[in-house]
């Protein structure tokens, strides 16, 4: 684990678990605070936010769509700080490419790499009841020598741990995998099956993230109750009771949004209901950067119960087909230019896989979440309570700045 220099940019993207609600009760606490930036943002860092929240959206648009009955849960962030330390090796259409597929234009790639290494410093020091982490690492065969810019860039800004390897032999995916566990802390315990000797690098990301809600929901208030599903079935659930606490609410006739926040209410998760006739489709289509914003900002604060699905799961899918329908495709070819990587190597390097692996519990006691992102590279060689009980969508976000740290969507707890 690298320590960073506190030095807050952004580069938002995000992060997801689940919450529902019901019963009733009184307002009984005042209003929430609203978080506000450490300091003025800079306006690269502005737009560092923006774009890669873009990017967030557009990636969790493709991948519901393929899956669309499907639970998942993917990290942006994650997938970003990958396919960026892949990007800190690329030239010519390559890298315009990946830079265009990440909404990073017009940034310069040092106003880039800075984004990062100010979010995860930012995102590490906000709240001492949530903890964050990541950690970054390059694998290479030993056969080939890196060139050092690309190197130093990735170690300077991302902390990036990097070691020569043998790809092909079993004792080289252990050591991998060790490395995944440990930043995960347990909770994603292997990235790679194998590996061959064509490998020729790995950079991974890992993130991992525990907060404690603001308000804590009761154990024994927890109480089995019907979650309704798109197909016109229901399954029980175990429903949390939030029951004396606060959260932001916004409801209109095709969607009700809920933010509930962790600890100093700098981090929340937010909740996106279809209401009504609307499906988990049609809410889905509508969410972007601008409309999650006006959402939020017409949300009111409330103490009515509410009630979540206690809810647990894994997911796991290859990112190649995603990356390519969002203008990555040269990426995957040997047509790729990934010429500042090797000093001396192969020029037909291209990557192989983006592979992603997430891990999400949400409890009584708050949100557990985990993920990890490999980018391989071959060669060729009293009113009514608030009830969430049908599938939705959900962002864990860090409100100051606007990162979305993952983003997911309950088809069926």
């Amino acid at each position: 684990m690298v320590t960073f220099t506190p030095k807050p940019a952004l580069l938002g993207l995000l992060a997801g678990a689940l919450l529902f609600t019901a019963c009733q009760k009184h307002d009984v606490a005042a209003p929430d605070p609203v978080a506000q930036p450490t300091r003025p943002l800079t306006s690269a860092e502005r737009s560092t936010v923006s774009s890669a929240n873009d990017f967030a959206f557009q990636a969790f648009d493709k991948l519901r769509t393929a899956a669309p009955a499907d639970n998942m849960c993917i990290s942006p962030l994650s997938i970003s700080a990958a396919i960026t330390m892949a990007y800190n090796g690329a030239d010519g259409s390559t890298k315009a490419a990946m830079k265009q597929t990440l909404g990073f234009q017009p940034l310069t790639d040092v106003e880039i790499n800075e984004a990062y290494q100010s979010l995860f410093a930012l995102l590490g020091g906000l709240d001492p009841q949530v903890t964050f982490t990541t950690g970054n690492s390059i694998w290479y065969g030993q056969q080939y020598r890196l060139q050092a810019p690309f190197v130093q860039a990735n170690q300077q800004y991302f902390g990036a741990t990097v070691r020569p390897v043998t790809f092909g032999v079993p004792a080289t995916t252990t050591t991998i995998n060790d490395w995944v566990n440990t930043q995960t802390r347990g909770k994603i315990s292997t990235i790679l099956n194998s590996t061959t000797a064509n490998d020729v690098m790995y950079l991974i990301n890992a993130l991992y993230f525990k907060g404690a809600w603001t308000y804590r929901f009761n154990p024994q208030n927890t109480r089995p109750a019907p979650f309704y599903l798109e197909n016109g079935t229901s399954v029980n659930a175990d429903f949390m009771s939030l029951t004396t606490g606060r959260y932001r609410r916004y409801q209109d006739a095709q969607q009700q949004v809920i933010d509930l926040p962790y600890g100093n209410r700098r981090f929340s998760m937010t909740f996106v209901v279809p209401q009504g006739q609307s499906t988990l489709a049609s809410v889905a289509s509508r969410l972007t950067r601008t409309q999650l914003s006006t959402w939020l900002a017409a949300a009111d604060s409330t103490g009515l119960e509410l009630r979540v699905p206690k809810f647990k799961f894994a997911y796991e899918n290859q990112l190649n087909d995603m990356l390519k329908q969002l203008g990555m495709s040269e990426a995957f070819t040997p047509q790729a230019n990934f010429s500042r990587m090797l000093d001396g190597g192969p020029s037909t390097l291209f990557i192989s896989e983006v592979k992603h692996k997430t891990y999400l519990e949400v409890n009584e006691e708050g949100t557990e979440a985990a993920a990890v992102t490999s980018v391989g590279a071959v060669t060729t060689s009293v009113p009514s309570p608030t009830m969430l009980n049908r599938p939705f969508l959900f962002l864990i976000r860090e409100k100051s700045s606007g990162a979305i740290l993952f983003i997911g969507q309950l088809m069926n707890p």
